[in-house]
């Protein structure tokens, strides 16, 4: 019986043993994985701010989605913030100084009014990149635009004046700044499109319209032109946002494919007149490349990697006879 005793003590202080020996060693383990744990690099975040116009147009809509899709890419994180006006605009600006961001991507209005924003906040280490309108007055680090010169004159290429035709009287639409004015790209659009037509016998080009962009202003100068100018014979939109507008009242007047017209970007009822031969052609910009490019060139200031002060964002020129022809 004592021999029983002995026998099963010992094999119950083996199993003791055993399990001690099991427990010691899972521990070990565990505390291995947490100091390996701790001692990692963590993975670094770039957290990123863009500021845009408006998250209702389409274009703008079209631009963030590019924009989100690159910085997936790029495992970055994006906040999204949106002004109604200028002075909202200043105020965000003024906002990604608190926030935790670590570089901020905006579409300005064309204007040179946030030098003091964009100076202070690249003074406090938050590089600011600037989109399709610059504020080359500021310290911002770097640019993204449309060479103002170069559409202009794609403009008048797809007008497809000749020197040779008969007299006729040409429209051409600016974009206005907040006080009704040209703005500066508008202006340099406009002095390239009068100095081309100034070649062709014949032409009459009015003075230039600053009008807003948008749907609703690009209706409202059409209809004041032909009041004023019933024999006109086309149209230069250099507005982005507003030839759907400038259609519709052609067509509300059955103008439409008796004037020419060529413009900037797509809108309601564009496709269609482009596809029926209705209009000369149009210049689209690529809302998703834009985004998509814009954060990446952020992406590269934050990370140090110099990347040029200015660069052309790419468009083509859409029309009836050729499709679309890649520029730059």
């Amino acid at each position: 019986m004592r021999i029983r005793q002995k026998v099963a003590l010992a094999c119950s202080l083996i199993c003791i043993a055993c399990s001690g020996f099991l427990l010691l060693l899972f521990f070990g383990r565990s505390i291995q994985e947490i100091i390996a744990d701790e001692t990692e690099l963590p993975v670094a975040e770039i957290h990123l701010t863009v500021i845009l116009p408006d998250n209702n147009d389409s274009f703008f809509r079209s631009l963030a989605s590019g924009g989100r899709a690159e910085a997936v890419a790029q495992q970055v994180a994006l906040e999204f913030l949106y002004y109604n006006s200028e002075r909202e605009a200043a105020l965000l600006l003024l906002q990604a100084r608190w926030i935790q961001t670590e570089g901020v991507l905006i579409y300005p209005p064309e204007q040179n009014s946030f030098t003091r924003e964009i100076d202070q906040l690249e003074r406090d280490g938050v590089p600011v990149v600037t989109l399709i309108n610059d504020n080359p007055l500021s310290k911002r680090s770097a640019h993204l635009g449309f060479d103002d010169e170069g559409v202009a004159r794609e403009l008048v290429r797809m007008t497809g004046i000749e020197a040779t035709q008969d007299s006729q009287t040409w429209a051409l639409l600016v974009s206005a700044d907040s006080e009704g004015q040209p703005t500066w790209g508008g202006t340099r659009m406009a002095a390239v499109v009068r100095s081309m037509l100034s070649n062709y016998v014949g032409v009459d080009l009015l003075p230039e319209r600053a009008i807003d962009q948008g749907y609703f202003s690009g209706e409202q100068a059409v209809v004041q032109l032909l009041r004023e100018h019933p024999y006109l014979g086309g149209i230069i939109v250099a507005v982005p946002q507003t030839l759907g507008g400038v259609v519709q009242a052609l067509i509300d007047h059955y103008r439409l494919g008796r004037i020419g017209v060529v413009g900037i970007d797509f809108g309601a009822g564009v496709e269609e007149a482009l596809a029926r031969g209705l209009l000369d052609g149009t210049i689209s910009r690529h809302p998703e490349q834009i985004g998509a490019q814009g954060v990446r060139s952020l992406i590269e200031v934050v990370r140090g990697e110099s990347p040029p002060e200015y660069r052309d964002l790419a468009y083509s020129a859409v029309e009836p006879a050729r499709g679309a022809s890649w520029q730059e």
